[in-house]
């Protein structure tokens, strides 16, 4: 399956910490400083919104969310344009953009925040072409289990999660040691 649309969320540890307005002019100096060097352009604030997108800094081809849905806060990358390459490509590049953004968030110390690497969701947001199926998972399987395998260590369980009405979503869990362990295994 040729898919590019990834989503990848890590949860924060200390979801307590979370302030989003904090957060907003942290967004703005990543674009003014190209912190993810990523082509970011634009902070909105969903924060009014409960369980929502929280705040979003938003690029051309992805996309950063500091949010709260399932009533667990977190960093949420999400690619939205086509890039070179396969699944495999598009999930090794979606964890470590990710994990890059996390790492710049947790930098800043006056957030105060950290993120857990022992659970990550991913998701695809493409219903046509990734329906939220066990055949879609069948055939993703091996490159969710490389891939995580990979970033997390030793073989992540992987639960298919939501309806077929839901994009297709993934729950992977191990014990993936810190952030800067899954960055450096993403090299």
């Amino acid at each position: 399956m040729s898919t590019h649309k990834f989503q990848v969320k890590l949860y924060l540890s200390n979801p307590e910490a979370l302030d989003l307005e904090a957060v907003i002019p942290v967004f703005h100096e990543f674009i003014r400083e190209n912190t993810l060097a990523d082509f970011v352009i634009d902070v909105a604030d969903y924060g009014h919104v409960q369980d929502g997108p929280g705040v979003v800094l938003v690029g051309h081809g992805s996309d950063y969310y500091l949010e709260q849905r399932e009533g667990r806060p977190g960093l949420l990358y999400s690619r939205k344009r086509d890039g070179s390459g396969d699944a495999g490509e598009a999930l090794t590049d979606a964890l470590r953009r990710a994990v890059r953004a996390a790492g710049a968030l947790e930098a800043k110390s006056a957030l105060g925040l950290r993120f857990s690497v022992d659970e990550v969701l991913v998701r695809i947001n493409d219903r046509l072409h990734a329906p939220n199926t066990d055949a879609t998972l069948a055939s993703l399987r091996g490159v969710l289990e490389s891939v995580l395998g990979k970033a997390l260590g030793a073989g992540p369980t992987l639960a298919r999660e939501g309806s077929e009405r839901d994009l297709f979503t993934v729950r992977a869990r191990a014990q993936g040691g810190s952030l800067a362990d899954v960055a450096a295994r993403l090299v």
